[in-house]
């Protein structure tokens, strides 16, 4: 049976599903034992009432909207369905005088499956627009949020209240309304935790423009903080209503969430390696630093965070910043090892720490590539989403005005930034082709309107023309955007474990690359934790993925080659079974330990912070003391939530608990620095009660 996005489509079309199976199998059976067809007359005659109400009920629809998408394609599902209708009633007609009738046979199964088609684009039709509906009111609350930033009085923030409070109350009753229809389980969660946030971020803002309005007219300090809070919860609430509107458009599985993830994991990866880069120069500059001290342990989590970044790539991509990564880590060990043997100062291992630099920049770069080109194919596809609805729109109104043909333009613009950035050249030349072929297609079109032919059969076919390349065209970049990001692995240990296992027992198996991407991510990991490590269990760790990672390599090319069957090819995968058992283990263990020695004091740096915000006026050295504590408190935050994050993937945690710890470093991650501003307000204006 297929599956609906909608309880209310899922009610109306499972059962004509389910009666189509049924004809199917009469059909086939009268065909291969030559059975007769009982009379359908009863069951045709039902059939047809109800299609006739629901398409009685969609012209009056029409009639009343001013939804110009859904004028322009109602009338053909009504076509299409009224058809079919007559069709199967023709069926029933010819079967009920000759149950053997093969046209009849034919005209019934054709009926049917119209009927079916017909009537899930009548109802889709419908259901994309009620989904139009609750985005405009969404887009209303967006546009009125940016009135947050001219609030410069209590008399401005009292209407701003009253006047976005019933907004909010109207979105909030139709998202619920909304995730109760919807069968994805995923979509109707996403939706409430987006809502919910947005719910717990409404009086956090009202209260963050208080304390900039108080801050501001009592001449006080603090004033930046207070606008940085604001300005913060401000973008995060417009955030989660773009995301809302962003699921409400989802029919089938979320296909831009891992991209999402995988932007923001990036973005996150590069502004730390910014932020260490120079601690790591200063440690290869001074030939008497430290082996394991802070600027080697920059470096490693350089490495680490690089190495994040290659495994969210694909192809060559990938493959640069992984080995250029590995690389460093080696000529790092060796620049250490000198140093431990008092060699530091030696031209050789001056040398080996200058290329070691050099290597950071290059590294740096390549991250910096990586990063943006994700950035930009994910933004190009997420522009188009939202400038072909208004293209469409313009498409449908034959009086249209030239708007629309520059949506059209614009849509057409960020694919071709698309097309640039597909490394596979058949990919690139087919949505060229067809930006071309969309370009010359919409001049014509819009030659006509300006002629005042906008109207005619002609305009009207071009129109339907140009809306069909356009939803090709879009299929086209999504395809494009998936090909350039790499197969994706479990998120828990053991669903990585499993999908490891399935393609170690068929290594000639197509699973698009799942269970080779696993592995990599076992080994991805285990090099994090490795890298945390002193040297000797530093050593030992690394040499168990390099295993796991030839294991692999070995097994591919046999399977590559046609011999995955091979005795040769089962003795590996034996081989790469019980490696991958022993990393695992290691890893675990290297895990506990981190996470005793990380979480066995979670509260005092904040609790440290708290009472610096709040020391008395006359307190010696207050502002030293607070910044001091502030930078504790984030990188006691930041250690907790690399760890948290490092304990969810070698864990035992499920899918679900996982997918929980994440969401709460994300979370963790978004108020470290929120916290600190709101100290910082609160250490300059102690004698306002708005700020504690």
């Amino acid at each position: 049976m297929p599956v609906f996005h909608t309880k209310t489509i899922e009610s109306i079309l499972e059962p004509v599903a389910q009666q189509i199976s049924h004809l199917v199998i009469m059909h086939e059976e009268g065909e291969v034992d030559g059975k007769a067809i009982p009379d359908l007359t009863a069951p045709v005659a039902a059939v047809q009432a109800a299609v006739s109400n629901l398409v009685r009920v969609g012209k009056e629809t029409v009639q009343t909207t001013e939804d110009q998408i859904m004028k322009r394609d109602m009338p053909p599902a009504f076509i299409k369905v009224e058809n079919a209708c007559t069709k199967l009633v023709q069926a029933a007609s010819m079967l009920k005088a000759d149950p053997y009738s093969v046209p009849a046979r034919d005209y019934l199964i054709d009926g049917s499956r119209g009927i079916l088609s017909g009537t899930s684009d009548l109802l889709l039709t419908f259901d994309e627009a009620e989904v139009r509906k609750i985005i405009r009111v969404c887009k209303g609350i967006l546009e009125y949020l940016t009135v947050a930033e001219v609030v410069e009085s209590m008399e401005d923030l009292i209407t701003y209240t009253k006047n976005l409070g019933p907004g909010m109350t109207k979105m909030a009753k139709m998202i619920d309304e909304r995730q109760q229809e919807l069968t994805h389980q995923e979509h109707r969660v996403m939706l409430v935790n987006s809502m919910n946030t947005v719910k717990e971020l409404l009086p956090i803002l009202i209260s963050g423009i208080k304390i900039f309005v108080t801050t501001k007219t009592s001449g006080g300090q603090g004033v930046e903080e207070s606008l940085k809070n604001r300005n913060f919860t401000f973008e995060k609430m417009s955030a989660e209503i773009n995301e809302i509107i962003r699921v409400l458009q989802l029919t089938s599985w979320d296909e831009d969430a891992w991209a999402n993830k995988d932007t923001e994991a990036m973005k996150r990866a590069l502004g730390l390696i910014d932020s260490k880069l120079g601690q790591a120069k200063n440690w290869l500059r001074d030939p008497n630093a430290q082996p394991g001290d802070a600027g080697e342990q920059a470096i490693r989590q350089i490495l680490d965070e690089a190495g994040k970044v290659g495994e969210l790539c694909a192809g060559k991509e990938r493959r640069d910043i992984l080995e250029n990564a590995k690389t460093l880590g080696q000529m790092t060990d060796q620049v250490s090892e000198m140093r431990a043997r008092g060699q530091g100062a030696s031209p050789a291992a001056m040398q080996k720490a200058q290329q070691v630099s050099q290597g950071l920049d290059v590294l740096t770069g390549k991250v910096e590539n990586a990063a943006r080109k994700l950035e930009a194919m994910t933004n190009s596809k997420q522009a188009i989403a939202k400038r072909i609805d208004a293209a469409q729109s313009w498409l449908a109104d034959p009086n249209g005005g030239p708007e629309g043909e520059e949506n059209i333009r614009a849509l057409l613009t960020e694919a071709k930034k698309i097309a640039d950035m597909c490394e596979d050249p058949k990919e690139r030349e087919d949505i060229l082709r067809s930006i071309g072929e969309i370009a010359a297609m919409t001049a014509k079109l819009s030659d006509l309107r300006r002629q005042g032919k906008g109207d005619t059969p002609e305009a009207r076919a071009l129109a339907k023309q140009i809306a069909t390349a356009l939803q090709n065209l879009q299929s086209k970049t999504n395809k494009a955007v998936a090909n350039s990001r790499p197969a994706k692995a479990a998120v828990h240990l053991e669903g990585k474990i499993e999908q490891a296992q399935r393609w170690i027992d068929n290594p000639t198996i197509d699973d698009s690359g799942v269970g080779q991407a696993a592995i990599r991510g076992l080994v991805a990991e285990g090099r994090r934790l490795a890298n945390a490590l002193p040297g000797p269990y530093r050593q030992e760790l690394l040499g168990k993925c390099e295993l796991v990672e030839q294991l692999m390599a070995q097994l591919a090319d046999l399977a590559a080659r046609g011999e995955g069957d091979s005795p040769q090819a089962r003795a590996v995968a034996q081989q790469l079974q019980e490696a991958l058992k022993d990393l695992k283990g290691k890893m675990q263990e290297a895990m506990t330990q981190e996470v005793s020695d990380i979480f066995s004091d979670t509260t005092t740096p904040i609790k440290l912070l708290a009472v610096a915000a709040t020391a008395p006026l006359e307190a010696p050295n207050r502002d030293e003391v607070f910044d001091e504590r502030a930078a504790n408190f984030q990188n006691h935050a930041n250690k907790l939530g690399t760890t948290a994050e490092k304990a969810a993937a070698v864990g035992t945690a499920n899918k679900s608990t996982v997918e929980g710890i994440q969401a709460a470093v994300k979370s963790t991650r978004d108020l470290t620095p929120q916290v600190v501003s709101a100290a910082r307000i609160l250490l300059r204006n102690p004698w306002q009660p708005s700020c504690i």
